[in-house]
């Protein structure tokens, strides 16, 4: 077992770890707290992070322990790069192969993968899936790309949701785009192909100088606000040695070249190769834009007023872009940053019980509608499985405990679809 499993038996929840194979060669580790017959939900994490993200502020805060609370099956992905899935059919990470990836093979690779490796052993046909900044990316790739599989998703949920990053105010990636082409060219010559690995140099580091008596702990969270906006009254200092432990934990460098494109070009679009081989990829000079279009499952988008790498504007073009958008949430803490959707103190009052509250919705929205069909196959005297039934019977039991959370108000004024019809 991994580290990140040992952390959730820590607290006394199950865990297991899962293998999952990519079409085009890649060993992904996924983790889970399970909950047998239990709807399953996808937690997928941003850049340079990794599935341990979703539990590491333990049961009260942490997303993983707090869907397991409720009665959700949790799975928790990892994308190819970080610790948890450096593995290949054929290469090795040392070889600059491996690394010749972005956001969009995750999108296109890995989480078809994970959905349906999750799908075959749970015998579920759809399931919940909250992505956290890129984890929010590779799902409208996966749409765009493979828009079967929006039928297996019943909701998707995006925190700091990522798409139009032309505005992103981080002083750290703005500089990035800046020096993009000498950037790029530097780390073809010098044949880098990983960002900020995670090793045991940086493990052993981050505790010794994040700790809480440590005189350096206040620069360790100066480099997160750099990054992620400033928030000291949503920071655990406590748990900045664990945090910084595990993240950062490795990308691939094209990632962030990737990343930086769509800053400079203002589009949402595939990875730009040059004219030339864009000419042979895509058959054009340009690379196209993602097909935002063929997202068709509710869609709730949770943002924040100071997230240094999601702005409103930004998200406003997402929401007008999206076919079934059913929220449309902006924290109420005007300080509130892009890591506080995993790490603040709070971050269950101000953010998953409206998440919970969202889930409840469509579990609803489907239960209604499943017992329309079961009522129209009855009087045609079509005979139904005990399987699908039982199912049915877990899912209204779930509705029926709905916590009484925060009411989807001024937020969902802008929803393009309603749930409560």
């Amino acid at each position: 077992m991994t580290r990140t499993p040992k952390l959730i038996r820590k607290y006394g929840y199950p865990s297991e770890t899962h293998t999952v194979f990519t079409k085009d060669g890649y060993i992904l580790e996924m983790h889970r707290i399970p909950k047998k017959g239990a709807q399953p939900v996808l937690l997928m994490h941003g850049i340079l992070d990794t599935s341990a993200t979703w539990v590491l502020m333990g049961p009260k805060s942490g997303l993983g322990y707090v869907l397991s609370d409720l009665g959700y099956d949790v799975w928790m992905g990892n994308a190819r790069g970080n610790r948890y899935s450096k593995n290949h059919t054929s290469l090795n990470s040392d070889y600059v192969e491996f690394w010749d990836f972005t956001f969009h093979e995750m999108g296109k690779y890995d989480l078809p993968a994970n959905i349906d490796y999750i799908l075959a052993n749970t015998g579920y046909d759809q399931l919940h899936y909250i992505g956290h900044s890129q984890g929010t990316a590779v799902f409208w790739v996966l749409c765009s790309e493979q828009p079967q599989y929006t039928q297996k998703i019943l909701s998707m949920h995006a925190l700091a949701p990522i798409a139009y990053i032309a505005d992103m105010k981080s002083p750290l990636f703005r500089t990035l785009v800046l020096f993009l082409d000498f950037f790029t060219a530097a780390s073809r010559m010098l044949r880098i192909t990983e960002f900020m690995p995670n090793t045991k140099f940086l493990v052993d580091h981050s505790q010794l100088v994040c700790h809480d008596n440590a005189m350096t702990q206040e620069v360790c969270s100066n480099i997160l606000f750099l990054v992620a906006g400033y928030n000291s009254e949503q920071l655990n200092k406590t748990m900045l040695p664990v945090m910084l432990s595990h993240t950062p934990s490795g990308a691939s460098i094209k990632q962030l070249e990737h990343f930086g494109q769509l800053m400079k070009s203002g589009h949402f679009r595939k990875f730009d190769r040059g004219y030339l081989r864009n000419q042979l990829e895509y058959n054009r000079m340009t690379p196209p834009d993602y097909d935002l279009s063929k997202v068709k499952v509710p869609v709730a988008l949770y943002y924040s007023m100071n997230d240094m790498l999601v702005s409103t504007t930004g998200v406003d073009r997402l929401a007008r872009e999206l076919p079934q958008v059913i929220d449309k949430y902006l924290v109420p803490m005007e300080q509130f940053n892009h890591l506080d959707f995993l790490w603040a103190i709070d971050v269950k009052t101000l953010v998953y019980n409206r998440l919970i509250r969202n889930l409840r919705r469509v579990e609803n929205f489907k239960l209604k509608h499943a017992n329309k069909g079961l009522q129209n196959m009855a009087t045609a005297g079509v005979a139904i499985s005990n399987n699908n039934l039982q199912k049915m019977h877990a899912l209204a039991t779930a509705s029926n405990n709905t916590p009484n959370t925060l009411p989807l108000t001024n937020a969902n004024a802008n929803a393009n679809v309603n749930l409560n019809a």
